[in-house]
């Protein structure tokens, strides 16, 4: 497996041990530089993420960052910054970034490199639904039955998140086309009963039956 790394570039001691505190019970290996080595170490191979001091003036951090990209590193970046950089902030277009400022909680500099490093493995408890053996993340686009991944088609698992996050109502085929395929679609309603057919299929008989027709209006996911 794959270990990340996270370059650490900072002068000051003491916000390089915050920052490794905060990421230090992480599975990464954390690597140092002194702000005047970054930009020798962004143009080789920085690692996974570069964690930069930036302290007032970001922009400089941030131009290293977007050239690195642009020439096809995948890095991710982190910024520390002081509070009064956030009037001005300019965040990078062509990567993965955040910031997180001095001062702030270990545990905040450790949910922010998670978020980056492992994008979606950590959904807050409001993305997560759970109907007896069923699983869906609503953040992450995934739906399990138990330990098992349901491959839904994207179409397929919009139409079952929306059913499923509002139970026990009973949508038309017309209103479910415009909640879930959007109102730039123009063909017929009945896409919807071939997508509700599949989601049906790939559920299972035991959680199929709580998706329910409703003869001559339209469909309801009923809690």
């Amino acid at each position: 497996m794959h270990v990340k790394r996270v370059l650490i570039a900072s002068d000051d001691v003491h916000a390089r041990a915050w920052v490794e505190t905060g990421i230090g019970a992480l599975d990464v290996a954390i690597l140092y530089c002194p702000v005047s080595e970054l930009e020798l170490r962004m143009s080789g191979d920085p690692g996974d993420l570069v964690v930069a001091d930036a302290g007032r003036a970001p922009d400089a951090t941030i131009t290293l960052a977007e050239a690195a990209a642009s020439r096809g590193s995948d890095l991710k970046l982190l910024l520390v910054l002081e509070p009064e950089a956030l009037g001005n902030l300019r965040m990078p277009v062509r990567l993965s970034a955040d910031f997180v400022t001095r001062g702030s909680s270990p545990q905040e500099v450790t949910a922010r490199v998670r978020a980056l490093l492992w994008p979606g493995e950590d959904a807050a408890a409001q993305d997560v639904v759970r109907v007896e053996g069923l699983t869906l993340n609503l953040a992450t686009y995934q739906a399990y039955a138990g330990e098992t991944p349901i491959e839904f088609t994207y179409l397929e698992y919009a139409l079952f998140a929306f059913l499923l996050t509002h139970p026990n109502r009973v949508y038309s085929r017309e209103l479910l086309l415009q909640r879930v395929w959007g109102t730039d679609y123009f063909g017929g309603a009945r896409t919807v009963d071939v997508h509700v057919r599949r989601v049906r299929s790939k559920l299972g008989p035991e959680l199929a039956r709580h998706l329910e027709t409703i003869r001559n209006v339209g469909y309801l996911w009923r809690s």
